[in-house]
């Protein structure tokens, strides 16, 4: 009777989904058409990738959308935890296991369209009053590495796009990915601005904190490059970028 009991228990065991390894806490931000919230619910070009993903890899665990700095924190912190979509850098790759990429953009420094500021280096937006930034976003972290002192950090994207309309700051320091979504939220557009400077390329990826199981991260990469080999992917992108080029490749980096 007990080597039929074991003999059950194993059956059931191989017959379960081969998702079922741990729970993942998943995390994306308001960062319009990236990601953002729509009556609770998670939407944006990166969700709908990531929920594509799930689907294919059996996944449905809930994506939240929280301030960006409580998803780095929690990301820094606990394994099995996922964080969208993020920038690329070398010192990340030290923390996280990254894939992707998922979009691609630039990183400028903008300002109003009547400014008189010259910007021809990165050193030169070091001269302005204020430079603003969301707070623990890529961009913050850039230019604290770069040693700026006129950083004017802000809780969301959309108050720093506010601050440089009511000429609050000289410069903000965002991507092109969401400029344009940000600034009509702020009741403006991008003929109300000028990109002075671009400092790097932005390459958007999905992240795993450390403590994730290889076998999860491996099931996430092989089910991005499937729909990227099939069209879906193509058509999320083109559905929120639809004068941009689609990232095709594929690749693991990081931890």
């Amino acid at each position: 009777m007990k080597f039929v009991t074991h003999l059950l228990l194993a059956v059931c065991l191989c017959i379960l989904p081969y998702r079922a390894l741990a729970a993942l806490s998943i995390y994306t931000e308001e960062w319009a058409p990236i990601s953002f919230s729509v009556d609770g619910k998670p939407d944006g070009l990166a969700v709908q990738v990531v929920q594509e993903i799930q689907k294919r890899v059996k996944n449905q665990d809930p994506i939240k959308v929280v301030p960006w700095a409580r998803g780095w924190k929690i990301m820094t912190e606990q394994p099995n935890t996922v964080l969208f979509a993020m920038t690329r850098t070398p010192a990340r790759e030290q923390l996280f296991s990254m894939i992707g990429p998922i979009a691609t953009g630039t990183i400028n420094f903008y300002a109003l369209k009547d400014s008189q500021l010259n910007i021809s280096s990165i050193d030169d937006a070091k001269q302005a009053k204020a430079v603003g930034v969301y707070r623990s976003s890529v961009e913050d972290q850039l230019l604290m590495e770069h040693q700026f002192t006129n950083i004017a950090p802000s809780t969301t994207p959309l108050l720093s796009a506010k601050q440089l309309m009511k000429k609050r700051i000289d410069l903000w320091c965002n991507t092109n990915l969401t400029a344009p979504s940000i600034l009509a939220e702020a009741g403006a557009s991008m003929d109300d601005v000028k990109s002075l400077y671009t400092i790097s390329e932005n390459h958007l990826y999905i992240s795993f904190s450390k403590g994730t199981p290889n076998k999860e991260i491996e099931q996430w990469k092989e089910a991005l490059i499937d729909i990227k080999a099939d069209g879906t992917f193509a058509q999320i992108y083109h559905r929120w970028l639809p004068n941009e080029a689609p990232p095709m490749e594929t690749e693991r980096v990081g931890q």
